[in-house]
Formats: structure tokens, sequence, C-alpha cells
């Protein structure tokens, strides 16, 4: 079976001006990466300037009651875009909201033991925000509507001491040891409600639920073209928490059995994956099959609903498509537990970036 030494985590992630690669136990003070030593290559630029090709993202996946989502902060460094999106599982209807945010300091914090981001436009408040001290993670939403779209408003929080939360931190090389990206990412359960208010109709409040949260913190050392592919999944089964995610991607690094960022969380305890090949032969809204050479993951993948969200600004290009879908198949954990996952919600995407 594969596995995947999972080590202490260091203080820092870039030493005598190298990345240091590998799996790590729990979560780092910062997850910070700039300062590495000419990481596009010998071409002599300043670290000022190779620090503005670091991109960063702060991911949050849920779900909770009768929905499953995400919501997203993504930082270009001259400006940043807030997503939230998320479906109905009963009706497959889906709710989607963005704002960009002009120029800011920071988007996506380095700490992770107390920290906020935030889009403050009036009509789109996203905040998520943890506190160790405190043990809370918090995310909360109040998004304006339209013709279209009912206004919305969430309110959910987290416990990082809950057993069934989990948490683990990986650095890859992206695709070459000059390079890295690093990949903080924890469970949590979740608890809270999200109200629907349709213009011409009465408020639609979802009961208090509990559900299931997925945080993934990236920072990356950004090629000018990225293309790849990942999936999460996040939920409840019987009474353990799950959440898993598996990617392929253009920044792979070449050595994937020994450096990648996919990983498995189920009941509290965290199992490092094997790298996979995702494949969809028929195009992105047929099924998708997920497999890997170990017999850890062998899953089946059936579209449902696919957000696409393209940008292209002069030479910058961002194509996004979030699908919302079903899984069907197994998994295992390190200590050889299968887990059987049938019509499973779950989130695909896949994207190609020019920056």
């Amino acid at each position: 079976m594969y596995t995947r030494e999972i080590q202490e985590c260091p203080k820092s992630f870039v030493k005598h001006k190298k990345p240091v690669f590998g799996t790590f136990k729990g979560h780092p003070e910062k997850l910070d990466i700039r300062g590495v030593f000419r990481p596009y290559g010998t071409i002599p630029l300043p670290v000022f300037i190779t620090n503005l090709r670091i991109k960063s993202r702060l991911s949050l996946f849920f779900t909770i009651g009768e929905f499953i989502g995400f919501i997203e902060f993504f930082d270009a460094k001259i400006s940043g875009m807030a997503e939230v999106c998320f479906w109905n599982k009963n009706t497959k209807q889906r709710y989607c909201y963005r704002s960009v945010m002009g120029p800011r300091r920071r988007f996506v914090p380095h700490k992770l033991d107390i920290a906020a981001t935030s889009s403050y436009k009036k009509s789109r408040y996203i905040r998520i925000s943890w506190n160790r001290a405190q043990d809370k993670l918090s995310v909360v939403f109040n998004l304006s509507g339209d013709e279209v779209r009912p206004s919305t408003v969430a309110a959910m929080s987290g416990k990082f001491s809950s057993p069934q939360a989990a948490e683990i931190t990986c650095v890859s090389p992206a695709p070459t040891t000059r390079r890295c990206s690093a990949h903080y990412f924890a469970v949590l359960p979740l608890h809270g409600a999200i109200t629907l208010k349709p213009l011409l109709d009465s408020p639609k409040t979802m009961p208090d639920a509990d559900g299931c949260a997925f945080l993934d913190v990236n920072r990356i050392y950004m090629k000018f073209r990225s293309i790849g592919e990942f999936l999460t999944g996040t939920g409840i089964i019987g009474e353990k928490q799950i959440a898993f995610r598996v990617a392929s991607d253009s920044q792979d690094a070449v050595d994937q059995e020994k450096y990648n960022g996919n990983v498995l969380f189920y009941d509290g305890k965290e199992t490092p994956l094997p790298p996979v090949v995702i494949t969809h032969h028929y195009g992105i809204t047929k099924q998708w099959v997920i497999q890997d050479t170990e017999n850890m993951v062998d899953l089946t993948f059936t579209p449902i609903s696919d957000n696409m969200h393209i940008i292209s600004v002069v030479i910058a290009k961002t194509e996004y498509h979030t699908i919302y879908g079903t899984l069907d198949g197994a998994l295992l954990t390190a200590t050889g537990e299968k887990i059987a996952l049938k019509a499973f919600p779950a989130l695909i995407r896949k994207y190609n970036i020019r920056l």
C-alpha cells in the first residue's frame, strides 16, 4: 500500500533560500514561501519581483444541510477575486456570486493561528476567519441578489478541537525543485444555516444543521501557463466526517510518489494519497474516472451542473469550470479501511490559467 512520510512541521518552508519539501503534521505559524533563490531559472531577477509571481488562494468547501458549495478568495497581488457558489442537492439549483477586489496589501493571510480574509463590497460581504486561541472557524456571507438570484445570508462555524477535525501541510516542487507549492488542509465539523431571500417571495431559511468544512490555503510560484483538474469531496458517512482532495495538473512534482498534495481525512485521521490519473474521454459533462495504481482511489464522477467562469484582460486569461456531481466507488485509508461511496456529492474543478 502507498505510504508517504509525515514529518514534523518546520518553522520555515524556505531555508537558505531553498524550499523545504515534504508532508508535515498540523500547521505552521505562517504559510509563507517568499525568498526562494531564482525560482524561474538562471535569470538574476530580484527577489521582490519573483515574490510577485507567488499566487495565493484560500478555498473553503462545505456540505451542510441541503447545500454543497465553496467560498474562494484568489490573490493575484494587484487585484483579487472572491466567489461564493453553492448548489441545492435536492433541486440541483445553482447559486453563484462573485466580487472583484481592488489593490490591497494582502488578500490571503500568511498566519494560520489567527487570521481573516474578507470582501467588504456592500453587495458582496464575504468573510472567513479563524482564531485557534478561541478554537473557532467562522464563515459569514451576505450577498445581494437580483431578478435571477435570491439574496443570501449565511453564518457557519467550526471548532479546531473537535475529535473529527484534522489538518496537514504539504510542500511540493512545482514542478522543479527551484519552485514550490505549499498547501495547508484542514477538515472541521461545521454548524450553521443558510437563508435565501427571493425578490418576489418569502425568505427560505434552512434550519441549523451540522455539516463538514474543508479548508485549503495554497501559495505557489505559478508558471505563466497552468492547467489542471482537482476533485474535492466533503460530507458525513454515518457519524464520521470525511473530506478528500486529489489533483492532477501541470505543476505537479516530477517525483509525484514522494511529493503531492493528495489527502484523505476520515474520522479525524489523515491519509496521504498517491498520485492519480483523472480522465473524461467523452467530455467534461460526461462521466469522469479518477484512479491510482495503488487501489486506494477508484472513483467515477457523474456531473450534474457546470459553473463556468472566464476572465480575459489583455494577455491574462483564466477559465474555470466548477462542476457539481456525484461520486461512486471507494477510497482506502492508511489502516486499510475501505470507504464505499455511492451517489456522494462532490465538486470537480478544471482550470486553465495564463497570467
